[in-house]
């Protein structure tokens, strides 16, 4: 009886196997199907939206009779990695642990946060998004969850500035940014608040932290206001109620559209969110508390979250913002 239950077990053991060595290949075939397209330049990049799409140009095809689609009434999905040429568009990025904010106003970008890891997945992503270059790199925290990509992001995206936390506590991944930067050239700036410069139309400001060297070292992190003609974007820098407590108490303007924080039970307090009154509200964390959603929802914000949209877009053309889960 023991002999046979162990042989169920080894044939069941055996199919699982089985079926996830077959999942890996098909997967691996179609990755590299996809990378054979690139390079043979079948797959290219639309100059607008980043999006890619399937070219056979100077391809004989002449004698190749292709069936007659009606395309009327086919509706493609939405591509998540869109930004639109003109405009003001942020987006959430997929950055593990961390968290990723791409910022594109009239072309220039800028990126706040690289998330856990290699930098491998935020930097796909950027690409996806048609973005080579970034004009600025801001490192809101120190921790290895929010800028490990950082170390890749830097020689990859070549930012001509990178604007980071003077906090006491330095992580490995901050050492590695920070000689990457220097090694490339990137003018490092130790930001503080009410630093303010423009990224094409739009007007970036950072608004905190408003003191220095606090007890709990996220509260050193970097908060960013974005202002694009009436509209306004608030990036938390993975701050504590404590810390955007410090922030409402200064009196800097944080009355935004848009609020995007990571959704940890200690984030977006009451005092924030009546402050900041906004009508969206981003969470980009993996499991926002409950609580955050409920209190930034009678506050009358629209929520989305990443854990259940994945990538979040935010478009604005200086008159209304609308958002692309």
């Amino acid at each position: 009886m023991g002999r046979e239950r162990s042989r169920v077990r080894k044939r069941r053991h055996g199919c699982l196997t089985g079926c996830l060595t077959k999942i890996l290949l098909l997967l691996g075939l179609a990755a590299l199907l996809f990378v054979g397209a690139c390079v043979l330049g079948f797959v290219k990049n639309d100059p607008q939206t980043g999006k890619p799409f399937l070219t056979l140009e100077n391809i004989g095809l002449s004698d190749v009779t292709l069936p007659e689609i009606d395309w009327q009434g086919i509706e493609l999905p939405a591509w998540a990695y869109q930004v639109n040429a003109s405009g003001l568009t942020v987006k959430t990025l997929r950055a593990g642990q961390g968290e990723a904010v791409l910022v594109c106003s009239d072309g220039y970008t800028m990126l706040l946060g690289a998330g856990s890891g290699t930098g491998a997945l935020v930097s796909a992503q950027l690409l996806l998004c048609g973005v080579s270059h970034l004009h600025a790199a801001v490192a809101a925290q120190s921790s290895d969850a929010q800028i490990g990509g950082m170390k890749l992001v830097m020689p990859l995206m070549k930012p001509d500035y990178l604007l980071y936390t003077d906090t006491q506590v330095k992580s490995s991944a901050y050492n590695a940014m920070l000689s990457a930067a220097q090694k490339q050239n990137t003018q490092c700036i130790a930001a503080q608040a009410g630093l303010t410069f423009s990224l094409g139309r739009a007007t970036v400001t950072v608004v905190g932290p408003a003191a220095r060297h606090h007890t709990e070292e996220r509260d050193d992190g970097l908060s960013v206001r974005i202002d694009y003609g009436n509209t306004s974007v608030l990036v938390l820098g993975g701050i504590t109620s404590s810390g955007e407590r410090e922030l409402v108490s200064s009196g800097v303007n944080l009355d935004v559209d848009v609020l995007i924080a990571d959704g940890a039970e200690d984030t977006a307090c009451l005092a924030l969110v009546e402050t900041a009154s906004p009508s969206v509200a981003l969470l980009t964390g993996k499991s926002p508390a409950n609580p955050v959603r409920v209190r930034l929802q009678k506050a009358g914000a629209q929520v989305v979250t990443a854990s259940e949209s994945g990538v979040i877009t935010v478009f604005s053309d200086g008159q209304s913002v609308s958002v692309q889960p």
